[in-house]
């Protein structure tokens, strides 16, 4: 009896494991925080209770509130492209047209806005249709363009932003991410056909790979990673959110597609801050239509990478978090 006991533990400890393993590719529920705002091409949480997205059709940066409400941040952005908010400042592209693009017109900036003081700055200037916007371990600025190229990646340096310069000899270059130990940038491809994926040492970028191929038109554009490292990119061709792990290279699609009623994806972070989940996913469209995903399944969840998204409360303290995330140089003048 008591041999039978311990066999039935053992089994029961055995399965235990495989009863609690989630699978990765169940389908994340989906709810309309905003709609009719208009084409949107980029979306970041400012870790202080707003969720941000760049309204191309308003020429802004608009600020929604946990309740769906919109307000207008920051006014007159022309083509606004990537976000990025580091240490109370949002970072912003801005010309990212198509035109630009097939005509290597250089009229594209990268711009800060204070969160707090509301001061509004260019950080650098003369950029090829600055569509993607990523920032290196070391501070450094990466801006993409999806037409044209190469180069298709440029970096603006922390320490001397009025000189960009070609970073990696891709073409064809959209959403971007950094891989969680620093020594990887991802980045995808719209217009090639087999959807691919870039894996590019940062030390290196010369040794550009091709991670993995996701599928057929499916017109990548954003992404974002979590903190394990695992990808999620928004398909603006198929309207979908499709998850991709660097480690297995085994790609699906959690979220949308035309039967979701999704059309035209552009972008998807993690939330950050007050109101807005880390461990939840927020994905916006040509359309207008602001998305909240909700993971699947019992926690623990995958979860976005917010360090280094505050303003430090003492410019004195966190020189832990000030190595880790040092804060762009501002370069003099507008």
């Amino acid at each position: 009896m008591r041999r039978a006991a311990l066999a039935v533990a053992v089994a029961v400890l055995v399965a235990a494991p495989a009863a609690r393993a989630a699978d990765p590719c169940a389908r994340w529920t989906d709810r309309v925080i905003a709609s009719g705002l208009g084409s949107l091409e980029n979306v970041e949480a400012d870790g202080i209770g707003g969720l941000l997205v760049s309204a191309s059709d308003q020429d802004a940066i608009v600020r929604l509130a946990r309740d769906g409400k919109a307000t207008t941040l920051v006014k007159d952005v022309s083509s606004p492209g990537g976000l990025r908010v580091r240490r109370g400042v949002l970072f912003f592209n801005t010309g990212d047209t198509l035109a630009s693009g097939l005509n290597d017109r250089p009229d594209g900036t990268l711009e800060r806005f204070d969160l707090r003081t509301r001061k509004r700055t260019v950080y650098a200037r003369n950029i090829i249709m600055p569509n993607g916007l990523v920032f290196l371990p070391n501070g450094d600025a990466l801006t993409s363009r999806d037409i044209g190229g190469p180069p298709a990646i440029y970096v603006v340096p922390r320490a001397d932003p009025a000189h960009h310069r070609a970073w990696a000899q891709t073409d064809d270059s959209n959403g971007m991410a950094v891989d969680p130990s620093g020594r990887f940038l991802y980045a995808n491809q719209t217009f090639k056909h087999d959807s691919p994926v870039l894996r590019i040492p940062i030390a290196n970028p010369g040794k550009i790979e091709v991670l993995a191929r996701v599928g057929e038109f499916k017109g990548l554009d954003d992404m974002t990673i979590d903190r394990a490292g695992v990808l999620y990119l928004a398909a603006n061709g198929t309207g979908e959110i499709v998850r991709l792990d660097p480690r297995t290279k085994r790609s699906c699609t959690i979220a949308g597609g035309a039967a979701a009623g999704w059309r035209n994806t552009s972008a998807v972070k993690f939330g950050c801050g007050p109101g807005w989940r880390s461990d939840r996913l927020y994905a916006v469209g040509f359309d207008g239509v602001v998305h909240e995903l909700i993971p699947p399944g019992r926690e623990p969840h995958a979860r976005g990478i917010c360090a280094g998204r505050l303003r430090p409360a003492s410019q004195l303290n966190h020189a832990t978090d000030e190595h880790r995330f040092p804060p762009p140089r501002e370069p003099d003048g507008d």
